[in-house]
C-alpha cells in the first residue's frame, strides 16, 4: 500500500475556516487522503542499492480517496485492503512520507506491516537543511547535501543526524521554536527504522512512493483540479466516490443498490 495526501480547492465559506484563512481572500484548500493498494511480485529491474536483487513490480492498483479526517479515511483503506486479500498476503509493505497521520493509521490498522518512508521525501529534508544553513542553490549547500543524501541512501541515519548536529546554529523560522536542522533531526530520528533502504531493497521492496503520487494525480488532480474548478464539500465527496469506483472497475456495483432505491 502507498498513502499520500493532496489539496483540493473548496469554495470559500463551504467549510469552517481557520483564523488565518478568514483574513485572506479567495478560496480555501483541504486535504484529500489517497491510498493505492496493489500486489507486488519480483520484476525485471535490478536494484542499484542491492546488487543481484530485482525490484518488485506493481500489479493492478485499486484506490481509495476521502476528504476529511484520518478517522474517515482509515476504514475505507482497511476495507479495500481486505478486499484485495491483505489477510492472505505473505508480507504487507506500506510507503508514505513522514506525515505522522500515515504512520498512526498504519500502527492501528496494519501493525505487522513493514513501514517505509519514501526516499525522495526524505532527501527533500536533507536539502531543506542545506538551503536553510548555507543558502538556496549554493555550492556550499550542495557540498553538504550530496554526502548527506548518500548517507540516507545507505540507511545510515545515525551518521546523517550527527552531521546535522555539527552544523552552525541558525535561528528558527518565525512560526516555529526550533530551527530547520533541529526539526530535521527530530524527523530523521523518529523515522530511522523506516529509512533502512538497502535492507528494504535487498528484499525487492519499493522505496519510493511514486505510485501514491500518481494515485493523487489519477484520482484527484486529473478530474477535480482542472482550471477554475472549486468544490463544495458534498460535491467533492460525491465525485471522489464515483471516481474511485470508476478506476477500480466497480462503477456498476456502486450504483446497483442505489438504483433499486430510486426504482
Amino acid at each position: 500500500m502507498e498513502i499520500d495526501g493532496i489539496l483540493a480547492r473548496l469554495r470559500r465559506g463551504s467549510v469552517p475556516m481557520e483564523e488565518k484563512e478568514g483574513k485572506r481572500p479567495g478560496d480555501i484548500y483541504r486535504e484529500v487522503k489517497v491510498g493505492a493498494v496493489f500486489e507486488a511480485e519480483p520484476g525485471r529491474k535490478r536494484s542499484a542499492l542491492a546488487p543481484g536483487v530485482f525490484v518488485d513490480a506493481a500489479g493492478p492498483k485499486t484506490y481509495v480517496a476521502r476528504r476529511g479526517t484520518v478517522g474517515d479515511f482509515a476504514p475505507l483503506l482497511y476495507a479495500l485492503a481486505h478486499q484485495r486479500g491483505v489477510t492472505h498476503a505473505q508480507q504487507v509493505v506500506i510507503l508514505g512520507d513522514g506525515a505522522p497521520w500515515i504512520w498512526n493509521l498504519v500502527q492501528e490498522h496494519f501493525p505487522m506491516a513493514v513501514q517505509i518512508v519514501d526516499l525522495w521525501h526524505a532527501q527533500q529534508h536533507v536539502w531543506q537543511v542545506a538551503n536553510a544553513v548555507f543558502g538556496a542553490n549554493t555550492a556550499q549547500g550542495a557540498q553538504w547535501a550530496e554526502p548527506g543524501c548518500q548517507l540516507l541512501e545507505e540507511g545510515n541515519i545515525e551518521a546523517l543526524v550527527e552531521a546535522m548536529a555539527l552544523l552552525p546554529p541558525i535561528p528558527p523560522p518565525p512560526t516555529s521554536t526550533r530551527s530547520i536542522p533541529e526539526q530535521a533531526i527530530g524527523y530523521f530520528i523518529t523515522n530511522a527504522a523506516r529509512m533502512r533502504y538497502p535492507a528494504f531493497r535487498a528484499q525487492g521492496m519499493h522505496i519510493g512512493s511514486g505510485i501514491a503520487e500518481a494515485a493523487c494525480k489519477t484520482v484527484v488532480s486529473t478530474r477535480m483540479k482542472r482550471s477554475g474548478m472549486r468544490w463544495t464539500p458534498p460535491g467533492l465527496d460525491a465525485l471522489l466516490a464515483l471516481r474511485t469506483a470508476r478506476l477500480n472497475g466497480t462503477f456498476d456495483a456502486f450504483w446497483e443498490p442505489r438504483f433499486h432505491l430510486i426504482a
